[in-house]
């Protein structure tokens, strides 16, 4: 199950990253409640910082502060290789561009951030995806001043691959990526795109023989339902009210 709540001139951009900022945004994973992940965004006065919990016996564990560099960073995601190792990615906003970063957790202990080697001079709003074959996969909005398009690339064998676009080139903006396993066990990638003078739902999949299919526009699914019995997760009572956060639970 997912949740979500609440950027080609620079003023735009800084528009859109201004929304994507909004408080009290967040988006859940849920698998088999064994052990949960909260990775957020806090306001530290000055600028924003990532930070991580993990509930272990039903206790949170004091909060870790990951950043803490002169940027604003926001939009953090985490997902676990099928290694065990945590990855945690998140916007690292400056005045001078807007980048991806990451830490990873190995011996308990997290490394030291590192920015994703990509030539951009923006790349925002990271969503990944830990495949069966040991890759790590992670797609984003980037771009070098036009509109943003939707890139992926993966990190296998101490290295990431060079970052693609997943779509055709075209002039206009693509947003909002996030990678799943869709209902056949493919990898596949959503996103925004504007088409046909409209912002649409659109996707593409991936296969190892042909790659990354032609974009297909996604069909609005019906309204979900939800069973009375499921209930929202419990969020931290430490996780501050305006913040941007995602749950992973596993």
């Amino acid at each position: 199950m997912q949740k979500k709540s609440n950027r080609h001139a620079i003023q735009l951009f800084v528009f859109f990253v201004f929304i994507l900022a909004l408080p009290c945004q967040g988006k859940t994973e849920k698998a088999a409640a064994v052990q949960q992940d909260v990775v957020w965004s806090q306001s530290d006065g000055l600028r924003y910082e990532i930070f991580t919990s993990t509930q272990k016996d039903g206790e949170w564990t004091t909060p870790v502060k990951i950043t803490d560099n002169n940027a604003n960073n926001l939009h953090p995601v985490l997902e676990i290789g099928s290694d065990g190792i945590k990855w945690l990615f998140w916007s690292a906003v400056r005045p001078s561009g807007i980048s991806v970063q990451y830490a990873m957790m190995q011996n308990n202990g997290w490394s030291e951030p590192q920015t994703l080697p990509i030539e951009q001079h923006s790349a925002i709003t990271p969503a990944a995806l830990a495949d069966t074959k040991g890759r790590v996969w992670l797609v984003w909005a980037g771009n070098d001043g036009g509109n943003d398009d939707i890139y992926f690339s993966h990190y296998q064998e101490k290295a990431w691959s060079d970052p693609q676009l997943i779509h055709a080139p075209n002039k206009v903006p693509d947003i909002k990526p996030e990678i799943t396993y869709n209902e056949e066990g493919k990898i596949e990638v959503n996103w925004i795109g504007f088409r046909s003078n409209a912002y649409k739902k659109l996707a593409s999949v991936y296969t190892d023989n042909t790659g990354w299919s032609v974009e297909q526009e996604k069909v609005a699914p019906e309204e979900d339902v939800r069973n009375e019995e499921e209930q929202e997760p419990e969020l931290p009572s430490f996780l501050p009210s305006d913040s941007q956060f995602f749950l992973k639970i596993y």
